[in-house]
């Protein structure tokens, strides 16, 4: 027996010591900071962004790179990068500048918040304070938590109880800060073998929960010949963390994004995002639920139990409908608006010198706007920077009729710019949500709200405008001849107005018609066949074409058909 512990004595001697854990050296912040936005792959550019309280999130994405600098020891060390994106994606870290290459990387997401603090006592004592809301006198009790953050149950020496359903203020106070909860979200890197010494290292990684939109405001003369155009880079941030004096850029163009490998054809993506969007809400360390919130039993009866709905509980704001300019040449709206009296200022110019409009750069068949100085980019917030300001840009009002296959769409009304190479825009125009002004009395008033998706420069932008109440023009579909699966039409449109109405009518093909045989001559545009006409005052113009039935071929879900004849 002695033997046989001394040979274990002897082999456990022989065993190399472990290692001891390397030192850390902690990072509190980034010296520099560079963001670079891009918009969310899945949403239409010329879509609103979503709402600031939206449970969704933004769903852009950022490329973020920072420059720290610390004081390493030699030989192997962890740092911890403090501060860095609460909605990093870890796998994607990068970091360059160290002489040790990295080992190992760690994101810790326990957080200094609610539902840690809870976690971390569950079953340990705290103190409870409560207040009168009579008096305002505070009472200080110790507790011990009997239940985790979902359902939060105390215990003192009356028995148990449910905190915050008592009907008074309660706060639960700890005396120290759990071990492993940070106050920051916080990124681990084990470097290997190093000489140490000051050394400045770049940290690049991508994170989510960001986006971006365009926001164009014109203001447009009182023929709606010409409009002054001023444009805003709208960036948003879902992220809990800030980044202050950040070199901030926005990338137009839509890039493929993937959280994850895309879905083999035999499998179901909406099942792997189901999968993925559940797996979200069941971690209760994803930034969206490190928040607590209680339910409690309804007080005085069972009627408003959590399962039941409630019937006072905290809502949006009504929104009102604008009231929009009256008599206008754009508007098409009545009602009034604009400012109250001499001493409004709501119509000041606002004045943005040209230091300070971020400049496009191209980057292949991206557009790249860079914002000329340093900015912060808050927490959860929003902010707007200006990117374009063209004073003086033709403009045209246009009636739009479209015809697709056998169908006809008129009353179409947009405003029309000609974005050509060299002209007084000559800009590419990033989607989404325009604003229309006109003064008819001296004062800017709202006159039209639209959108627009993204544009190249030689593309004709036009801005859709709501429906008028008094449009002059008629316009109306005739049969003339018909045979075996084909139609011949008249398109009548008549101006009942005392102004001449510019025209432009659109034939295009659909799956079950072909259009062919258009009576007047037309041009070829985006795939459309165009007739562009002028309706004089009180008068009208016809156009004949014929519409013939697409003739399939092979089986009933085959996509071959038989185009229109020459």
């Amino acid at each position: 027996m002695r033997r046989a512990a001394l040979a274990l004595l002897m082999f456990l001697a022989a065993l190399p010591a472990r290692a001891a854990d390397p030192p850390v050296v902690a990072s509190p912040k980034p010296d520099h900071v560079a963001i670079s936005l891009y918009r969310d792959p899945a949403r239409d550019t010329d879509t609103a962004l979503p709402a600031l309280d939206d449970s969704e999130g933004l769903g852009g994405f950022a490329l973020i790179r920072e420059t720290r600098t610390v004081d390493l020891p030699p030989g192997p060390v962890t740092v911890r990068f403090e501060g860095v994106s609460s909605s990093i994606l870890p796998e994607s870290a990068l970091l360059r500048g160290p002489k040790g290459r990295p080992r190992e990387k760690n994101f810790d997401r326990r957080l200094l918040s609610q539902r840690g603090l809870i976690d971390a006592f569950t079953g340990q004592r705290v103190l409870l304070r409560t207040t009168d809301r009579a008096t305002g006198k505070a009472t200080y009790e110790p507790v011990r938590i009997r239940s985790g953050p979902e359902a939060l149950i105390v215990e003192h020496k009356g028995g148990v109880e449910a905190v915050q359903c008592s009907g008074l203020p309660q706060t639960m106070l700890y005396d120290s800060v759990p071990a492993g909860l940070n106050p920051v979200p916080t990124l681990s890197m084990m470097l290997g073998d190093q000489p140490g010494g000051r050394t400045t290292l770049e940290l690049t990684y991508l994170a989510t929960n960001f986006d971006w939109q365009s926001n164009y405001v014109g203001q447009v003369d009182a023929k709606a010949e010409s409009v002054d155009l001023f444009a805003w880079l709208t960036v948003a941030s879902g992220d809990s963390t800030s980044f202050e004096k950040a070199d901030m850029a926005v990338i137009a163009g839509r890039i493929a994004f993937f959280r994850q490998a895309p879905a083999a054809d035999d499998e179901d993506s909406w099942r792997e995002e189901e999968e993925l969007q559940r797996e979200k809400d069941e971690d209760p360390w994803s930034p969206d639920n490190i928040e607590v919130w209680f339910d409690c039993w309804g007080m005085g009866n069972t009627g408003n139990a959590p399962f039941r709905d409630r019937l006072f509980t905290p809502d949006r704001l009504p929104i009102d409908t604008p009231d929009y300019a009256d008599g206008m040449s754009i508007g098409f709206f009545y009602g009034g608006g604009g400012c109250g009296g001499e001493d409004d200022d709501c119509g000041a110019d606002i004045v943005v010198t040209g230091s300070r409009i971020a400049p496009r750069e191209d980057i292949g068949d991206y557009k790249l706007y860079r914002v000329p100085q340093p900015t912060t980019l808050g927490a959860q917030s929003r902010k707007q920077i200006a990117f374009l300001e063209k004073p003086g840009v033709a403009a045209q009002m246009l009636n739009i009729v479209e015809v697709r296959g056998d169908d006809y769409y008129p009353d179409k009304v947009v405003l029309r710019i000609d974005n050509k190479k060299g002209g007084v825009l000559g800009e590419p125009l990033p989607g989404g949500q325009v604003t229309f002004f006109q003064s008819p009395a001296g004062e800017p008033m709202l006159a039209a709200e639209s959108k627009v998706k993204d544009k190249a420069v030689g593309e004709l932008v036009d801005f859709d405008l709501p429906e008028p109440d008094n449009l002059p023009l008629n316009t109306d579909q005739d049969e003339l001849d018909s045979g075996e699966g084909w139609t011949r039409y008249r398109l009548t449109i008549e101006n009942d107005g005392e102004t001449a109405e510019p025209v432009e009518v659109s034939f295009a093909n659909d799956q079950y018609y072909a259009i062919d045989r258009i009576g007047k001559p037309v041009k070829e545009r985006d795939g459309k066949r165009i007739w562009s006409v002028v309706v004089p005052a009180e008068g009208k113009k016809t156009i004949d074409y014929r519409v013939r039935e697409v003739a399939r071929i092979g089986a009933d879900n085959q996509d071959d058909w038989e185009g229109p004849e020459d």
